[in-house]
């Protein structure tokens, strides 16, 4: 099941009766992007706006939910002091990492990742990590535990990622950013069940929604713009 709800997140969570188990959203960087003829992504008072809707985000929580953000690192630097002075509980801190040709600059290095920082309601979360293979597999105690079924250690908290670019397949070409699905696919996994409710409050192209419902899980989603007579929740 998805649910699309059209409107600014900030007038609509609210307004919402449900609570979520995920949230999850890589929300506008305050860089001028125009993501529709009447929505830009530049703002005065972008600290203030999302911390605005991020304790709107926690407000909606389950007990047990979790609450990720995505977003360069200066943005999300700021929005970690923010809601760890508002009393919420942080949880841990992801590097997404791409390769880029763009953003390089003559006097400082060029930004190839960005970072994603979870917070939670309480003080146990859904929580199914992603392993990765043992390093030394022939040490004779990694051979012990593979012998009794281990699939390995859990992943490291750099995650490598490309950017979902104009040129690529799976690119919803409506003129905004989207997001990988491996990224997403990677989160929604690892930190929910299936049967649990999912929300973006900035969908955008619908990535988040289509992959939890893929997954089994409930996708909702909130932007400011009425994308739902695109196709974009009917790609995947």
């Amino acid at each position: 099941m998805m649910r699309f709800i059209q409107g600014d997140c900030l007038e609509i969570l609210p307004t919402i009766k449900s609570n979520f188990s995920l949230i999850v959203t890589d929300p506008p960087y305050n860089i001028g992007w125009n993501y529709s003829k009447k929505v830009n992504d530049r703002k005065v008072n972008y600290r203030e706006w999302c911390l605005q809707w991020s304790k709107l985000c926690m407000q909606k929580l389950t007990d047990n939910g979790l609450f990720i953000v995505i977003n360069y690192s200066e943005n999300n630097n700021r929005l970690f002091c923010d809601l760890e002075d508002a009393g919420f509980n942080y949880v841990d801190q992801l590097i997404w990492h791409y390769n880029t040709n763009i953003g390089k600059s003559q006097n400082k290095y060029t930004s190839n990742y960005r970072t994603i920082i979870i917070f939670s309601k309480g003080e146990e979360w859904t929580f199914n990590p992603l392993k990765q293979p043992y390093k030394n597999p022939m040490d004779s105690r990694i051979a012990e535990l593979i012998k009794n079924g281990s699939k390995g250690t859990n992943h490291y908290s750099v995650f490598e990622c490309q950017l979902c670019k104009n040129v690529s397949k799976l690119k919803n070409n409506i003129g905004i950013n989207q997001l990988p699905r491996g990224l997403v696919r990677m989160l929604i996994s690892s930190f929910s069940n299936i049967g649990d409710k999912v929300l973006d409050p900035f969908v955008g192209n619908g990535t988040v929604m289509n992959i939890a419902e893929e997954l089994g899980r409930e996708g909702w989603g909130i932007d400011i713009n009425d994308y739902q007579s695109n196709t974009i929740f009917m790609l995947y």
